[in-house]
């Protein structure tokens, strides 16, 4: 038996203690993995910067001698022991929807940040008790066996885990088909349940009905609503974690919209992701990086079907579905990494750049470009008599359901199956997937068989649209367009001195004077034939036959 004992004595120290406790089968050495990184952010995340206090006991607390063999793997050698006790402290230090958080009010883990992997018996099962008497309400996203112990089936289950203790819990509930949903809420809640739980039952009920099916019997939805901004989710097989703030924003409509944007979109990962995955991650080896192709999959196809799922299930009238689509579009229209990379190429840097903004115009968004890739690819599918919600249903039967990886060559065939000529989708893949063309045009083409029109316009900042040059507020260069004479003369981070700046007379050279790296300069611009970063506008044409597909 494997199980881990888990206190936290002193919550303001915020460290939890932590007791590994196993049986020896055999008087060898043997090795125990921390994971590097967790389900859903494919980075390293180094958890074992956060263990102090590392001890190894036999059954009679005598020191049982370990070393480490690398940043997070330990070998430990029992000698005659038949049982071994692992000790260690953990600090929970970190508020988001994938780390460990402990304070006064709660004591908040997920489970693979701090729990040790038993190389060569991970498939055993695994107990967790904790022992929080002053935390009296106490979840975990695992299988309950009383009301502070719970079992995982195997380390994997057990990675894709989190728990909850906490002074003060909400606890709401629904049922979709054959499943049970819990929404526990710790923070303050600033808006009527009702309505809250009519918005879960719709979008839940809209899924359920196109995959056919709920992967689990028990779903958990954990909010951390907290007094600041904040805004992560983070998907597990049986749960979610999200974290959102500031709690009393939530009266107002539009961050309500927000969400449940993040709600729907971390559901729709209970399909796609932590059963729909990709073959490279089946099982997780959280030793190390893990690279995929499939980010379009992962997380483009989500961001795109978690707003679309809100629109189908009439949680967002079509109006705020657009306002949110907008905003898709409008960080996309101002990258140019998709000259440079493919969002293939992007998926499969993202442990090395994927969560920063990185050096100008060298990846894509695999979450945005992503999504408009999928919404192109929808569109696609409904002239052809098909849908991307279809599509996704047979990865689930093909490939969720029997928990079978893919590849992306797999998710291409299937939506080319769907076409009885596939010239157009296989251009379509040859063009925006695999290579490094602008797919802006593409779906401006592709919008009006959806009933919408894409709007330029341009607003007020001339040296956004005149000039291709983006400042910040107080008159900071972050961005250059690339196809501007600005690039030529100006530097990211060079400073206009005597900001803001007035837009010159009509046919005036417009001079700067900037300050670059200690030093004052004076720099001529040009006006060109052109304007530059569009802002984009959807607008809803006559209802289409697809249109009416698209949005059912």
């Amino acid at each position: 038996m494997i199980s881990f004992q888990i206190s936290c004595p002193n919550p303001t120290s915020q460290f939890l203690q932590i007791r590994l406790a196993l049986d020896i089968l055999e008087k060898e050495p043997f090795s125990i993995q921390l994971p590097a990184w967790r389900a859903g952010r494919y980075q390293l995340a180094n958890f074992a910067q956060n263990i102090r206090g590392f001890r190894a006991f036999d059954e009679k607390r005598r020191n049982i001698p370990f070393k480490k063999t690398s940043k997070d793997r330990w070998e430990i050698d029992p000698g005659d022991s038949g049982k071994v006790q692992i000790e260690y402290e953990y600090w929970a230090g970190k508020m988001d929807a994938g780390s460990a958080w402990v304070d006064d009010e709660q004591v908040y883990f997920n489970l693979v940040n701090c729990s040790f992997e038993i190389l060569g018996r991970s498939d055993e099962e695994i107990e967790v008790a904790v022992y929080l008497p002053d935390f009296p309400e106490q979840i975990s996203t695992l299988s309950p066996v009383s009301p502070s112990v719970w079992r995982a089936e195997n380390f994997q289950m057990l990675a894709d885990s989190t728990v909850l203790a906490a002074k003060n819990l909400s606890l709401w509930e629904y049922r979709s088909a054959a499943t049970h949903f819990h929404i526990w809420i710790h923070g303050e809640v600033h808006f009527d349940q009702e309505e809250f739980l009519g918005h879960f039952r719709a979008f839940s009920k809209k899924l359920i009905q196109d995959f056919g099916e709920f992967p689990e019997p028990e779903y958990h939805f954990i909010f951390q609503l907290l007094p600041y901004p904040h805004y992560h989710g983070v998907e597990h097989r049986r749960g979610t974690v999200i974290t959102f703030g500031p709690a009393a924003s939530l009266r107002e409509s539009d961050q309500m919209e927000e969400l449940l944007g993040v709600s729907c979109h971390e559901l729709y990962h209970a399909w796609n992701v932590c059963r729909i995955r990709p073959k490279e991650l089946l099982p997780y080896d959280f030793s190390k990086e893990t690279y995929t192709e499939c980010g379009l999959i992962l997380e483009g196809v989500t961001t795109y079907m978690g707003d679309l799922y809100l629109l189908k299930s009439g949680v967002y009238e079509l109006p705020i579905y657009l306002r949110h689509l907008e905003k898709i579009l409008q960080r996309e229209a101002a990258g140019f990494g998709w000259k440079n990379y493919t969002i293939q190429e992007a998926s499969y840097d993202l442990w090395l750049d994927g969560y920063v903004p990185g050096i100008p115009d060298r990846k894509v968004n695999i979450y945005t470009h992503g999504a408009l890739l999928a919404l192109c690819i929808d569109i696609l599918l409904l002239k052809s008599g098909s849908s991307l919600a279809q599509v996704m249903q047979k990865m689930w039967t093909q490939f969720g359901r029997s928990f079978t990886g893919y590849e992306l060559e797999d998710f291409e065939s299937l939506i080319i199956t769907e076409f009885s000529d596939p010239n157009e989708i296989r251009t379509f893949f040859s063009d925006f997937v695999h290579g490094y063309e602008d797919f802006f045009p593409k779906l401006k083409t592709l919008l009006p068989e959806i009933g919408l029109t894409m709007e330029e316009t341009f607003g007020d900042d001339w040296l956004l649209h005149e000039l291709g040059v983006r400042t910040s507020s107080d008159g900071i260069v972050s961005q250059l367009h690339p196809d501007s004479q600005a690039s030529l003369t100006l530097m990211k981070n060079d400073r206009i001195v005597d900001w803001p700046l007035e837009p010159p007379i009509e046919s005036e050279i417009p001079t700067l004077q900037i300050e670059r790296n200690g030093r004052l300069l004076e720099v001529q611009l040009s006006y060109e034939n052109k304007k530059f970063f569009p802002l984009y506008r959807l607008v809803s044409s006559e209802t289409t036959s697809l249109s009416a597909r698209w949005k059912e």
